[in-house]
């Protein structure tokens, strides 16, 4: 069914059958009545190509009144001589009706092959798209892991130096080296987290992670994270809830020491001077769910699924945007 038609589509189907009629009216005298048809099947084909059925019908419909008033004896009266006249008028009716449908249809055909070539081409071009995208992505993530992998030897060694400096009395009592030398070793330690999580980044996304789960207990997975970034608390405070008849769960202990391990230093920087973390443990039907919580400022409502994209930073942040990534 047809949509809404605007008035002036009716109107141009009016002057096609008007201007039919004036060619009709030119050649009249010199041709037999059968050929004017052919004129007013013409003004209608006109009327059709433009995709609207009903005007094409009210042009038909017009034609042939309009070829009856003025060209059919008696002349300019829609008083028939002739019977014969009548089936003239149904077939001329009918033939116009018949071309108008075929052309629209066409028309349609024509219009739907040109929108699925468009949507042929947007898809081509998604897909081409997705395809530049993912190769750069791959490029990405080899080279922070090529640099990464190069990254970790130094980085273990200035870390080490500094830690053996500072066993040394000449540097642990004298103040400004001491300080000089724990800085070196707590920003370096501080990068190497980076590149660990940058490498664990890397692993994620090809697939060469593989879960490993074992009976394990919870609490030495959350001890072993809590002693990791005790020496980033610089007077935090973190405050344990574990119920004491938790059985061993299955999990990888190495994973999960990660996970946890990425959500204190978190909250950590987050947290202001002298104030609390939480991680609570408590089970829910039949699921064992473990929250770590900080006091820092929170998150917006619009931020609360970004942060877990990999290098998101929020207006706040502190951190390179891996860690809840990860």
């Amino acid at each position: 069914m047809d949509e809404k038609v605007p008035f002036k589509e009716y109107g141009f189907a009016a002057a096609a059958v008007a201007a039919s009629t004036g060619v009709c009216f030119l050649i009249y005298p010199h041709l037999e009545l059968t050929n004017l048809v052919m004129v007013y099947l013409l003004g209608t084909l006109t009327v059709a190509a433009r995709g609207r059925r009903r005007p094409a019908a009210f042009a038909s419909l017009l034609s042939v009144l309009a070829f009856d008033f003025f060209f059919v004896p008696p002349r300019f009266t829609f008083s028939v001589s002739d019977v014969q006249y009548i089936f003239t008028f149904i077939v001329m009716f009918i033939v116009a009706m018949i071309i108008s449908h075929l052309t629209i249809r066409l028309r349609d055909e024509a219009e739907s092959a040109r929108q699925g070539e468009q949507r042929s081409a947007w898809l081509m071009e998604k897909a081409k798209k997705a395809e530049i995208e993912a190769e750069a992505e791959h490029l990405r993530s080899s080279l922070l892991s090529s640099v990464s992998h190069d990254f970790r030897t130094p980085l273990a060694g200035i870390v080490g130096s500094a830690g053996a400096l500072l066993e040394k009395p000449e540097f642990r009592n004298n103040a400004p080296a001491r300080e000089l030398l724990e800085n070196i070793q707590t920003e370096g330690d501080r990068l190497s987290r980076l590149v660990q999580n940058l490498l664990e980044a890397t692993r994620l996304e090809s697939g060469t992670i593989q879960l490993r789960k074992e009976q394990y207990p919870l609490e030495e997975v959350i001890g072993s994270a809590l002693e990791r970034v005790d020496k980033f608390l610089n007077g935090r405070k973190i405050v344990v809830n574990i119920p004491e008849d938790l059985p061993p769960i299955p999990l990888d202990g190495l994973l999960m020491g990660q996970v946890l391990i990425n959500l204190l230093e978190n909250g950590i920087r987050y947290t202001p001077a002298l104030g609390t973390l939480d991680v609570s443990v408590n089970t829910d039907a039949g699921k064992v769910v473990v929250v770590v919580s900080d006091s820092g400022p929170g998150l917006k409502e619009d931020e609360r699924e970004r942060v877990f994209d990999k290098f998101y930073h929020s207006d706040t942040s502190k951190g390179a945007g891996l860690g809840l990534a990860i």
